[in-house]
């Protein structure tokens, strides 16, 4: 349970908000490559509560500026692409996708040059990776690359996908960081644990081992020969979450703040030994909407219970709802905007998410004093980061078996 004070210390981002202050820190998945065609329309980006374009000039660069022309503020969504550069069709004014201003047509041409060199157009550092085009939207050095595994491999081991949910950033990471949830909301879609013959009791006992970049939280659950069933989730500031796949196909998700009241939702499906297979795609897509850009479309709302299918739950599916991940967008929703978290009453399988809260202010104080944020201080091999299930004979530590799985 938070307070008031702490639950919106940690969920507002927008403007002068000391959340969102910090997270700017932080690189993060804008759109997706593909959203970007060279010479193509403008894409608008929404990020801690600011409006940004996105485009890729003629070179296949990608860039990404304020949304406002800085010499009135008409938007560059309306801008010609072409000679990698937007041109603002208010008064011809011409950005360069390297960031810097190229032509100011309105001005004398004895001083063009010499304005143009003073125009404050504001970009940003851009990096693109894992099939996603990345910003760093901060103040100072900019930190090194994440490096996650996801970002070392050809686009054929990687695909993204992202969907806007209208709840707040926090709301979204947090379903991903809780692991319980999985056996009771999902158990239609992957039947992971049913109270038949294989396991004891469907309730999780969590182990958390603190890591530099976050936390590792193992689910251990018993089965009925002594045994256990564990599903390792990796959660790495600010807001990934590895979740556990048998074999080397692997899924992240990447909860970023678009405003207060939206988070963009990203789902990253990668395989680290081979080209990512069709049917681990069409799995994926059969449960979500037609726009991999954002596919939580068509959506419900309230007054229609988010689409909820009554009749199907007579018929035995558990939520009513197809697909994994719409699952965790209407629950995620029905909280409200900003879940009132003065008012929850945690389990010991809230462990993982208690302590992430705790890291989190903890990051926040440091950051208020003058200290980098969380993580960002350190030398981290983002490439090493990885989780799995697997199952550990009565009485072992799981810890070992994850250790020889990590080193193969």
């Amino acid at each position: 349970m938070l307070t008031k004070e702490q639950n919106e210390l940690l969920t507002r981002v927008e403007g002068d908000a000391p959340m969102g202050k910090m997270l700017r820190q932080y690189w993060l998945p804008a759109l997706r490559s593909e959203a970007l065609v060279a010479d193509g329309d403008p894409v608008r980006v929404r990020l801690f509560g600011q409006n940004f374009v996105a485009f890729r000039g003629t070179d296949g660069k990608a860039a990404i500026f304020d949304e406002g022309c800085p010499h009135r503020g008409a938007s560059l969504l309306l801008a010609r692409n072409e000679d990698c550069a937007l041109t603002c069709i208010f008064h011809g004014w011409k950005f360069g996708n390297n960031g810097k201003t190229v032509d100011v047509p309105t001005e004398p041409k004895d001083r063009r040059e010499a304005f143009a060199k003073k125009v404050p157009l504001k970009s940003y550092p851009v990096k693109e990776a894992g099939t996603m085009v990345w910003v760093w939207l901060g103040e100072g050095e900019v930190p090194e690359f994440p490096m996650l595994k996801f970002n070392t491999m050809p686009d054929t081991h990687v695909r993204a996908w992202v969907a806007y949910v209208q709840v707040n950033w926090l709301q979204g990471l947090e379903a991903t960081v809780d692991t319980a949830h999985v056996g009771v909301l999902h158990k239609s879609h992957i039947g992971l644990l049913s109270e038949g013959d294989e396991f004891e009791d469907i309730a999780p006992r969590y182990d958390i081992d603190p890591q530099p970049y976050g936390l590792r939280a193992a689910a251990l659950r018993r089965m009925k020969d002594g045994s256990e069933y564990v599903r390792v989730t990796e959660y790495v500031a600010p807001w990934y979450s590895f979740i556990p796949q048998p074999g080397t196909h692997a899924v992240c998700t990447i909860s970023t703040p678009i405003d207060d009241y939206n988070v963009g939702q990203w789902y990253i499906s990668f395989d680290s030994e081979q080209p990512l297979s069709e049917d681990k795609i069409q799995f994926f897509e059969s449960m979500i909407g037609p726009d991999p850009n954002n596919f939580y479309n068509p959506k419900g709302t309230f007054e229609n219970r988010w689409l909820q299918d009554r009749e199907l739950m007579k018929q035995g599916h558990f939520s009513g709802v197809q697909g994994i991940p719409i699952e965790d967008f209407i629950v995620e929703e029905s909280m409200g905007p900003i879940a009132d978290r003065t008012k929850e009453f945690l389990g010991s399988t809230d462990i993982a998410i208690a302590r992430m809260r705790r890291m989190f202010l903890k990051s926040l104080e440091d950051f208020k004093n003058g200290l980098p944020p969380f993580a960002l201080n350190i030398k981290i091999d983002y490439s090493k980061i990885k989780t799995n299930t697997f199952y550990v004979p009565k009485n072992t530590d799981w810890r070992d078996k994850f250790k020889e799985i990590a080193m193969k």
